[in-house]
């Protein structure tokens, strides 16, 4: 039996959500926002140096994109993935 896909997103999120889950004190979502956009700039830093100037580009038009459509202020009727 053929195992599922991994979702990269969906481990990436799991990540998150257990560092959520074993922090004893509140959590400072700027700070994890933070943390998750320095991991988000490696990515980018790993390609071809030609290349970083579009995939600085490319996160910065998915973000918005991606945090229209989850929040609903998308009108368009396009949904992400999930």
């Amino acid at each position: 039996m053929p195992s599922e896909p991994v979702c990269l997103h969906c481990e990436i999120n799991e990540v998150i959500r257990e560092h959520i889950d074993k922090t004893k004190e509140e959590v400072n979502l700027a700070e994890l926002v933070a943390r998750a956009t320095e991991s988000l700039v490696d990515l980018i830093l790993l390609g071809p140096e030609e290349e970083w100037g579009y995939l600085l580009a490319e996160a910065n038009r998915q973000l918005g994109q991606v945090f229209l459509e989850k929040s609903g202020a998308a009108e368009d009727g396009t949904e992400t993935a999930h």
